[in-house]
């Protein structure tokens, strides 16, 4: 069975991963990547988090340009790579996760996106699923905005919190 470091160093970026979209899923994507581009889409809280991340992290996303969620919330991490060079990014298929990472995480099922955030020695400290919790916690009521690209500062505080977390454990 691969590793996670194994798994990384085979996952693509996540330009490559949008390029095989088919148009409309590449539009969902470009509209993700300018709703993050305005200078109003993270908060100044949000920013200084990022700022302040100590280590090194990476995320290994399984994923298919195909879903909508893996459309907007690949696009966030792939935001949250671009402002914080402490965290990379690397996306694998979800037939490869079912393969390589269902089992290991004794998981039922891949959902995508299935992230999992993984320390300096690609160690997992958390996982990011689906949709960010203010969604789901959200219901019905927030799945049109969702949808409509307003919840990736949710998504990218999501990742921050299990990064955070991790930061603040006493170190052995």
């Amino acid at each position: 069975m691969p590793s996670y470091q194994d798994l990384f160093a085979i996952g693509e970026s996540f330009n490559a991963f949008a390029s095989r979209g088919l148009p409309a899923e590449i539009e969902t994507v470009r509209t993700a990547q300018a709703q993050l581009g305005r200078t109003d889409a993270l908060s100044a809280e949000t920013h200084q988090r990022l700022a302040a991340v100590q280590g090194r992290y990476h995320l290994l996303a399984a994923g298919e340009m195909w879903c909508p969620d893996c459309q907007l919330n690949l696009a966030a991490m792939a935001h949250l790579q671009q402002l914080q060079a402490k965290v990379s990014l690397a996306i694998i298929s979800r037939a490869r996760a079912e393969h390589a990472l269902k089992t290991l995480l004794e998981l039922e099922r891949i959902s995508i996106p299935l992230v999992l955030v993984l320390d300096d020695r690609f160690e997992p400290i958390g996982r990011f699923v689906e949709q960010p919790q203010a969604v789901v916690d959200g219901g019905e009521a927030a799945k049109t905005d969702y949808r409509a690209g307003r919840y990736l500062q949710s998504t990218i505080a999501e990742v921050l919190a299990i990064i955070e977390a991790h930061e603040a454990r006493p170190q052995r």
